[in-house]
């Protein structure tokens, strides 16, 4: 156990039984063994499983420890799979995988042993990398780390590690690479980011519903209708509006009933990709409008989607 963590650390560790044991309930002392565990300046609880338990008392157990003690606790497993493994990670669960891993987020720390983690290559963006760009703009992010970013957008740092891994992938200049550790800086002006990362960019519409009736109930604006609500610009006879994929399903748009195409419809409504909501929730943002409405055959539009960045965005 010492040796295998000395390794692939590349440093000594104090390791010695942890002598307040008998604080643990009596199910606890039956399914580990505990020590102290010091690196470098910090200490912790290193926990020793006796046998393997389910990942859902492992969780509540973990958590539990570190309430009792008052220190980090880093769980030490001979067996694990890669599903327990993969939500370890995600959930920042302190772990030591018998010659295999050790990840401490409190240290910063994620080792593998016995296996390379290669950047796999990126031939189309993903929608939440897409948001994840957008909103670093709009807020002007920078030094955001990998939990820092999955905070921000409330999402799992498992899902922002693979947005890092695309950005790496498709080499933008706003990741910023140190040793073992990424982060998103602010690479320069809003407007300069923009046309950094304009080329990897996708239009977010999934598809339309073309709605025979107007929808009852309220929804953000999309499209020509919200670029009408940022502009001079006169809106379809009809509104036009925006909704996640999730909300499609939830608010069943999919039973409502539709026209052909070709005929006046009572509203659109636009599966998108993402959704970031823009003036008090009241239309999607302006740098979507703009990937939504760019290829209109129209020089109106095209001048005041323009005007609309320089106004709302720049």
């Amino acid at each position: 156990m010492r040796e295998f963590i000395e390794k692939t650390l590349h440093q000594k560790i104090d390791l010695v039984p942890f002598e307040c044991a008998d604080s643990f309930p009596l199910v606890f002392m039956a399914n580990y063994d505990f020590y102290i565990m010091k690196i470098a300046s910090q200490e912790c609880i290193l926990v020793v499983l006796k046998e393997e338990i389910n990942l859902s008392t492992l969780r509540k157990q973990y958590k539990r420890i570190s309430q009792i003690t008052g220190k980090y606790c880093v769980l030490y497993l001979k067996k694990l799979n890669y599903y327990s493994r993969d939500k370890m990670l995600e959930e920042g669960i302190s772990f030591i995988w018998e010659e295999r891993q050790v990840y401490m987020p409190f240290l910063g720390l994620l080792l593998q042993q016995n296996e390379t983690r290669d950047v796999k290559p990126c031939f189309k963006i993903s929608f939440l990398t897409q948001k994840l760009l957008l909103t670093a703009i709009y807020d002007e992010w920078d030094n955001v780390s990998v939990t820092d970013a999955a905070e921000r957008l409330s999402v799992s740092k498992m899902s922002i590690t693979r947005v890092f891994d695309e950005m790496e992938s498709l080499n933008l200049p706003v990741l910023k690479k140190t040793g073992r550790f990424r982060r998103y800086i602010k690479a320069g002006t809003k407007k300069e980011i923009w046309e950094v990362i304009r080329p990897f960019l996708r239009s977010p519409l999934l598809r339309e519903y073309r709605l025979e009736n107007k929808y009852p109930k309220k929804l953000i604006k999309s499209g020509i209708s919200a670029l009408v609500e940022l502009s001079m610009l006169g809106d379809n006879p009809y509104p036009t509006y925006g909704i996640t994929k999730y909300d499609a399903r939830k608010k069943e748009i999919d039973r409502e009933k539709e026209v052909p195409t070709g005929e006046q419809p009572g509203c659109i409504i636009q599966e998108l990709g993402y959704c970031i909501p823009f003036k008090n929730g009241a239309v999607i943002d302006p740098l979507t409008i703009y990937l939504l409405l760019k290829e209109e055959d129209d020089p109106r539009v095209e001048m005041e989607l323009e005007e609309m960045l320089e106004e709302y965005v720049w």
